[in-house]
Protein backbone atom coordinates (compact mmCIF):
# COMPACT_ATOMS: atom_id res chain seq x y z
CA UNK A 1 0.00 0.00 0.00
CA UNK A 2 1.46 3.31 -1.07
CA UNK A 3 1.85 6.19 1.36
CA UNK A 4 0.29 9.62 0.86
CA UNK A 5 2.68 12.48 0.30
CA UNK A 6 2.50 15.21 2.94
CA UNK A 7 2.78 18.73 1.53
CA UNK A 8 4.06 21.72 3.48
CA UNK A 9 1.68 24.58 4.37
CA UNK A 10 3.66 26.97 2.16
CA UNK A 11 3.17 24.64 -0.81
CA UNK A 12 -0.57 24.37 -0.16
CA UNK A 13 -0.89 28.14 0.02
CA UNK A 14 0.97 28.55 -3.27
CA UNK A 15 -1.27 26.07 -5.08
CA UNK A 16 -4.41 27.59 -3.56
CA UNK A 17 -3.40 31.07 -4.76
CA UNK A 18 -2.92 29.74 -8.28
CA UNK A 19 -6.34 28.11 -8.08
CA UNK A 20 -7.89 31.44 -7.04
CA UNK A 21 -6.57 33.06 -10.21
CA UNK A 22 -8.74 30.72 -12.30
CA UNK A 23 -6.25 30.58 -15.17
CA UNK A 24 -5.77 26.80 -14.93
CA UNK A 25 -7.99 23.92 -13.98
CA UNK A 26 -7.43 21.79 -10.90
CA UNK A 27 -6.10 18.94 -13.06
CA UNK A 28 -3.58 21.25 -14.74
CA UNK A 29 -2.46 22.61 -11.39
CA UNK A 30 -2.05 19.08 -10.02
CA UNK A 31 0.07 18.17 -13.00
CA UNK A 32 2.18 21.37 -12.90
CA UNK A 33 2.86 21.32 -9.15
CA UNK A 34 3.14 17.51 -8.97
CA UNK A 35 0.42 17.07 -6.38
CA UNK A 36 0.93 13.32 -5.93
CA UNK A 37 -1.45 12.33 -3.20
CA UNK A 38 -2.17 8.87 -4.58
CA UNK A 39 -0.38 6.72 -7.16
CA UNK A 40 -0.87 8.16 -10.60
CA UNK A 41 -2.49 6.27 -13.45
CA UNK A 42 -6.10 5.85 -12.37
CA UNK A 43 -9.17 8.07 -12.48
CA UNK A 44 -9.75 7.89 -8.73
CA UNK A 45 -6.30 9.32 -8.06
CA UNK A 46 -6.85 12.24 -10.43
CA UNK A 47 -10.22 13.01 -8.81
CA UNK A 48 -8.62 12.92 -5.39
CA UNK A 49 -5.98 15.41 -6.50
CA UNK A 50 -8.58 17.86 -7.84
CA UNK A 51 -10.67 17.59 -4.68
CA UNK A 52 -7.62 18.26 -2.54
CA UNK A 53 -6.81 21.43 -4.49
CA UNK A 54 -10.42 22.62 -4.09
CA UNK A 55 -10.17 21.97 -0.35
CA UNK A 56 -6.99 24.06 -0.15
CA UNK A 57 -8.74 26.84 -2.07
CA UNK A 58 -11.73 26.83 0.28
CA UNK A 59 -9.44 26.79 3.33
CA UNK A 60 -7.55 29.80 1.98
CA UNK A 61 -10.76 31.74 1.36
CA UNK A 62 -12.08 30.85 4.80
CA UNK A 63 -8.95 31.95 6.64
CA UNK A 64 -8.14 35.02 4.54
CA UNK A 65 -10.33 37.32 6.66
CA UNK A 66 -8.28 36.50 9.73
CA UNK A 67 -5.25 38.23 8.21
CA UNK A 68 -6.98 41.62 8.41
CA UNK A 69 -8.47 41.16 11.86
CA UNK A 70 -6.70 42.87 14.79
CA UNK A 71 -7.84 40.17 17.15
CA UNK A 72 -10.54 37.57 17.49
CA UNK A 73 -12.74 36.80 20.46
CA UNK A 74 -11.47 33.26 20.62
CA UNK A 75 -7.87 34.34 20.86
CA UNK A 76 -8.71 36.95 23.50
CA UNK A 77 -10.49 34.32 25.61
CA UNK A 78 -7.47 32.04 25.45
CA UNK A 79 -5.15 34.87 26.37
CA UNK A 80 -7.38 35.86 29.27
CA UNK A 81 -7.38 32.32 30.61
CA UNK A 82 -3.61 32.11 30.34
CA UNK A 83 -3.16 35.44 32.08
CA UNK A 84 -5.55 34.40 34.84
CA UNK A 85 -3.67 31.14 35.34
CA UNK A 86 -0.32 32.92 35.46
CA UNK A 87 -1.64 35.45 37.96
CA UNK A 88 -2.88 32.61 40.13
CA UNK A 89 0.51 30.93 40.04
CA UNK A 90 2.30 34.17 40.84
CA UNK A 91 -0.09 34.88 43.67
CA UNK A 92 0.36 31.42 45.16
CA UNK A 93 4.10 31.72 44.95
CA UNK A 94 4.16 35.21 46.44
CA UNK A 95 1.61 34.69 49.19
CA UNK A 96 2.39 31.08 50.09
CA UNK A 97 0.13 28.79 52.07
CA UNK A 98 -3.63 29.25 52.58
CA UNK A 99 -2.94 30.19 56.21
CA UNK A 100 -0.76 33.08 55.04
CA UNK A 101 -3.42 34.17 52.52
CA UNK A 102 -6.02 34.27 55.26
CA UNK A 103 -3.67 36.26 57.46
CA UNK A 104 -3.01 38.76 54.68
CA UNK A 105 -6.75 39.10 53.99
CA UNK A 106 -7.29 40.15 57.60
CA UNK A 107 -4.24 42.40 57.58
CA UNK A 108 -4.86 44.13 54.23
CA UNK A 109 -8.57 43.88 53.38
CA UNK A 110 -8.44 46.94 51.13
CA UNK A 111 -6.18 45.14 48.67
CA UNK A 112 -8.76 42.45 47.93
CA UNK A 113 -11.00 44.70 45.85
CA UNK A 114 -8.54 47.30 44.53
CA UNK A 115 -5.06 47.47 43.13
CA UNK A 116 -2.18 48.09 45.47
CA UNK A 117 -0.98 50.95 43.27
CA UNK A 118 -4.10 52.94 44.22
CA UNK A 119 -2.52 53.62 47.61
CA UNK A 120 0.42 55.91 48.13
CA UNK A 121 3.89 54.45 48.26
CA UNK A 122 4.50 55.66 51.80
CA UNK A 123 1.18 54.16 52.93
CA UNK A 124 2.06 50.81 51.40
CA UNK A 125 5.53 51.00 52.89
CA UNK A 126 4.10 51.46 56.37
CA UNK A 127 1.89 48.39 55.90
CA UNK A 128 4.89 46.05 55.75
CA UNK A 129 5.55 44.09 58.95
CA UNK A 130 9.25 43.17 59.24
CA UNK A 131 8.57 40.66 62.05
CA UNK A 132 5.59 38.93 60.48
CA UNK A 133 5.53 35.24 61.55
CA UNK A 134 4.33 33.77 58.24
CA UNK A 135 5.49 36.14 55.51
CA UNK A 136 8.90 37.66 54.92
CA UNK A 137 9.53 41.16 53.64
CA UNK A 138 10.09 40.07 50.02
CA UNK A 139 6.61 38.57 49.42
CA UNK A 140 5.01 41.48 51.26
CA UNK A 141 6.75 43.90 48.88
CA UNK A 142 5.47 41.88 45.91
CA UNK A 143 1.93 42.02 47.25
CA UNK A 144 2.11 45.77 47.76
CA UNK A 145 3.92 46.45 44.44
CA UNK A 146 6.98 47.87 46.16
CA UNK A 147 10.56 47.32 45.11
CA UNK A 148 12.27 45.60 48.01
CA UNK A 149 15.37 47.77 47.78
CA UNK A 150 13.22 50.89 48.15
CA UNK A 151 11.86 49.53 51.45
CA UNK A 152 15.37 49.48 52.96
CA UNK A 153 16.35 52.82 51.45
CA UNK A 154 16.69 55.76 53.84
CA UNK A 155 17.03 59.30 52.54
CA UNK A 156 20.30 61.00 53.43
CA UNK A 157 18.77 64.46 53.38
CA UNK A 158 20.47 67.61 52.19
CA UNK A 159 24.18 68.17 52.59
CA UNK A 160 25.65 70.95 54.69
CA UNK A 161 26.54 72.86 51.54
CA UNK A 162 22.94 72.79 50.32
CA UNK A 163 21.64 73.80 53.75
CA UNK A 164 24.00 76.77 53.74
CA UNK A 165 22.83 77.71 50.24
CA UNK A 166 19.21 77.52 51.36
CA UNK A 167 19.97 79.97 54.17
CA UNK A 168 21.69 82.30 51.71
CA UNK A 169 18.69 82.06 49.36
CA UNK A 170 16.17 82.76 52.11
CA UNK A 171 17.80 85.97 53.37
CA UNK A 172 17.82 87.97 50.11
CA UNK A 173 14.46 86.55 49.08
CA UNK A 174 12.84 88.14 52.15
CA UNK A 175 14.23 91.53 51.09
CA UNK A 176 13.59 91.18 47.36
CA UNK A 177 10.82 88.63 46.74
CA UNK A 178 10.95 89.44 43.02
CA UNK A 179 14.13 87.39 42.61
CA UNK A 180 13.57 84.35 40.46
CA UNK A 181 15.96 81.49 39.71
CA UNK A 182 18.20 83.47 37.36
CA UNK A 183 18.44 86.56 39.51
CA UNK A 184 19.07 84.48 42.63
CA UNK A 185 21.81 82.57 40.81
CA UNK A 186 23.49 85.82 39.74
CA UNK A 187 23.21 87.16 43.29
CA UNK A 188 24.89 84.09 44.78
CA UNK A 189 27.60 84.09 42.15
CA UNK A 190 28.41 87.69 42.98
CA UNK A 191 28.87 86.54 46.59
CA UNK A 192 31.42 83.94 45.47
CA UNK A 193 29.18 80.85 45.34
CA UNK A 194 29.86 78.50 42.40
CA UNK A 195 26.27 77.42 41.69
CA UNK A 196 24.14 76.93 38.60
CA UNK A 197 20.48 77.54 37.88
CA UNK A 198 19.61 73.85 38.13
CA UNK A 199 20.62 73.62 41.78
CA UNK A 200 19.01 76.93 42.72
CA UNK A 201 15.77 75.93 41.03
CA UNK A 202 15.65 72.64 42.93
CA UNK A 203 16.38 74.27 46.28
CA UNK A 204 13.84 77.04 45.74
CA UNK A 205 11.19 74.45 44.86
CA UNK A 206 12.15 72.50 47.96
CA UNK A 207 11.75 75.63 50.08
CA UNK A 208 8.49 76.55 48.37
CA UNK A 209 9.72 79.97 47.24
CA UNK A 210 7.85 81.59 44.36
CA UNK A 211 8.85 85.08 43.22
CA UNK A 212 6.32 87.85 42.85
CA UNK A 213 5.90 88.87 39.24
CA UNK A 214 3.28 90.30 36.95
CA UNK A 215 0.80 87.60 35.96
CA UNK A 216 -0.78 87.50 32.50
CA UNK A 217 -4.24 88.85 31.63
CA UNK A 218 -3.32 92.41 32.65
CA UNK A 219 -5.91 93.97 30.33
CA UNK A 220 -8.83 92.88 32.51
CA UNK A 221 -10.48 95.82 34.21
CA UNK A 222 -10.74 96.04 37.96
CA UNK A 223 -14.03 95.60 39.74
CA UNK A 224 -15.95 98.88 40.01
CA UNK A 225 -13.96 100.54 37.25
CA UNK A 226 -16.18 102.67 35.02
CA UNK A 227 -16.16 101.83 31.34
CA UNK A 228 -16.46 104.98 29.22
CA UNK A 229 -18.32 104.72 25.91
CA UNK A 230 -16.66 105.39 22.56
CA UNK A 231 -18.26 108.61 21.38
CA UNK A 232 -17.09 108.40 17.77
CA UNK A 233 -18.63 105.01 17.09
CA UNK A 234 -20.74 105.23 13.91
CA UNK A 235 -19.70 108.84 13.23
CA UNK A 236 -18.62 109.65 9.67
CA UNK A 237 -15.87 112.27 9.46
CA UNK A 238 -16.47 114.42 6.35
CA UNK A 239 -14.78 117.81 6.98
CA UNK A 240 -11.64 119.16 8.66
CA UNK A 241 -11.73 119.79 12.37
CA UNK A 242 -14.99 117.90 12.65
CA UNK A 243 -13.60 115.95 15.61
CA UNK A 244 -11.84 117.74 18.44
CA UNK A 245 -8.23 116.96 19.26
CA UNK A 246 -9.05 115.57 22.67
CA UNK A 247 -11.13 112.82 21.12
CA UNK A 248 -13.65 112.95 23.92
CA UNK A 249 -16.36 114.93 22.16
CA UNK A 250 -17.46 115.99 18.75
CA UNK A 251 -17.31 119.48 17.26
Amino acid sequence: MSKRKQHAPEFKAKVALEALKGEETAAELASRFCVNLLPAGDCEANTERRLMIHQWKRALLKGASGVFEHGSSKKAAIDAEQVKELHAKIGDRAIGTPLVRETMARRWPILLGAKAEALGREVRRDMIEPNHPNLSIGPQCKLLSIVRSSYYYESKGETEQNLDLMRQIDEPFLETPIFGVRQMTWHLRNDGQMVNEKRIRRLMRLMGLMPIYQKPNTSSSAKGHKTYPYLLRGLRVERPNQVSLSGSCCA
